[in-house]
C-alpha cells in the first residue's frame, strides 16, 4: 500500500464587489522545502495569533514561530527614486512594512512620522517606526502617500523584506501610536482614484499548473479566473473572525454534515484548518491515522480511493474539495 499524507489546500478564492476597472498583479511563490515539514505547526501558531488579535503598542502574545517555507510574494517599489522590496502578501493583517531583510532606503518622498509601530502575527512579529512614502505595486497601482512601517526589529521573516498587509482596515487599530486606524494600501489606492472600489481578489494555481502561480486583482474581480456568476456572502458576525475576511461555513463529507463554523480567508495560511470536533468527525469518516510527526492524517491507497468529496457550503453555494484536493500535492 502507498501511504498518502493528507492536507487541505485552498487553491482559489475571490473577495468581490462589483466595479471596474481591473488591475492585476502577478504573484510569486517561494518554497523552502527544508521548512515545509513545519507547515502544520506554523499554520496553527498563526491561527492562534489571529484569534488573539494584535494588541499593538508593544503588547505581544507569546510567540511560537515556525517558518513553514511557503509564501506568496510580490515586489513592491517604495520611494522616489524607488527601492524594490520583496514583501509577503497577507490578508490576515493590514499594516504594510519593510526592513526585515533589506534596509529601508529613504528618498525624496520619505516622510518620518516618528510614531511607534508593533504587530504580532502568531508566527512572528516586528517593531519599528512609521513613515509616509510612495508605494507602487505596479505602474498603475501607485499609492502616493501611504503610511508604512520601517522595522527596527523583526522575528520570523528571514529571507523576506516585510509584509504587504491587505486585510481589513480595522486590523490596524492599536498598531501605530497616536493613530486609531491607518489606511491600508487598498484604501489609499481607492482614495487616490487608482481603483474604483475597495475590492481585492486572489487566485492561486495548482502547484503543477502552467502559466504562473496566481495573481491579485484590485478594483474588480478578474474574469479570467472564474466562469459563470460569482457567489457572494456577508462577513460573519462571529468574533474574532468578524474582524477579518471572515465567513460562515457548513462542512459536508459526502452526504453527511460534519459541522458548522466561522473561518478566515487568509493568504498567509497554507492549510484549511478545521475545528477539533469537525476534524475528529472527518478523521473517523475517512479512516485516516493521525501522524504525530507531521500533524496530518495518513491514508493508504484503499482509503484514498474511497474518499468522499468534502464540501464547503457558504451562503447556499457549494465548493467541492475532491479526493485529490484533500491530499498533499504529489
Amino acid at each position: 500500500m502507498v501511504a498518502r499524507p493528507f492536507v487541505l489546500v485552498a487553491l482559489f478564492f475571490t473577495l468581490v464587489a462589483a466595479a471596474p476597472p481591473l488591475r492585476t498583479l502577478p504573484l510569486t511563490k517561494r518554497i523552502d522545502h527544508s521548512k515545509v515539514k513545519n507547515i502544520v505547526k506554523s499554520d496553527q501558531a498563526r491561527a492562534k495569533g489571529l484569534k488573539n488579535v494584535n494588541k499593538g503598542d508593544g503588547e505581544r502574545e507569546p510567540v511560537n514561530a515556525f517558518a513553514n517555507g511557503i509564501a506568496y510574494v510580490v515586489n513592491v517599489a517604495v520611494g522616489s527614486p524607488a527601492a524594490t522590496y520583496s514583501l509577503i502578501v497577507d490578508t490576515g493583517s493590514s499594516n504594510t512594512w519593510i526592513g526585515a531583510d533589506k534596509s529601508y532606503q529613504a528618498s525624496n518622498t520619505s516622510f518620518p512620522l516618528d510614531e511607534f509601530v508593533s504587530v504580532s502575527y502568531g508566527s512572528g512579529f516586528f517593531e519599528g517606526t512609521a513613515y509616509a512614502d510612495q508605494v507602487a505595486l505596479s505602474t498603475d497601482l501607485v499609492a502616493d502617500y501611504q503610511i508604512i512601517a520601517v522595522a527596527d526589529f523583526s522575528f520570523g521573516f528571514e529571507g523576506y523584506d516585510g509584509i504587504l498587509g491587505l486585510g481589513p482596515t480595522i486590523l490596524t487599530n492599536g498598531t501605530v501610536s497616536d493613530f486609531e486606524l491607518v489606511d491600508t494600501v487598498v484604501d489609499t489606492l481607492y482614495y487616490d482614484g487608482r481603483i474604483k472600489a475597495r475590492v481585492l481578489g486572489a487566485a492561486f494555481a495548482p502547484l503543477n499548473a502552467n502559466g504562473g502561480v496566481g495573481s491579485l486583482a484590485f478594483g474588480a474581480p478578474d474574469p479570467s479566473h472564474y466562469t459563470g456568476l460569482l457567489s457572494y456572502t456577508n462577513v460573519t458576525k462571529a468574533y474574532p473572525s468578524s474582524l477579518y475576511f471572515g465567513i460562515d461555513v457548513r462542512f459536508d463529507y459526502g452526504p453527511l454534515t460534519i459541522g458548522y463554523g466561522s473561518g478566515i480567508v487568509d493568504i498567509g495560511t497554507t492549510l484549511i484548518l478545521l475545528a477539533s470536533d469537525i476534524f475528529e468527525f472527518y478523521a473517523n469518516s475517512t479512516g485516516g491515522v493521525y501522524d504525530y510527526y507531521v500533524g496530518l492524517l495518513r491514508l493508504d491507497e484503499e482509503q484514498y480511493n474511497k474518499l468522499q468529496p468534502l464540501n464547503l457550503r457558504i451562503n447556499g453555494a457549494t465548493y467541492e474539495l475532491t479526493a485529490n484536493a484533500q491530499i498533499l500535492p504529489r
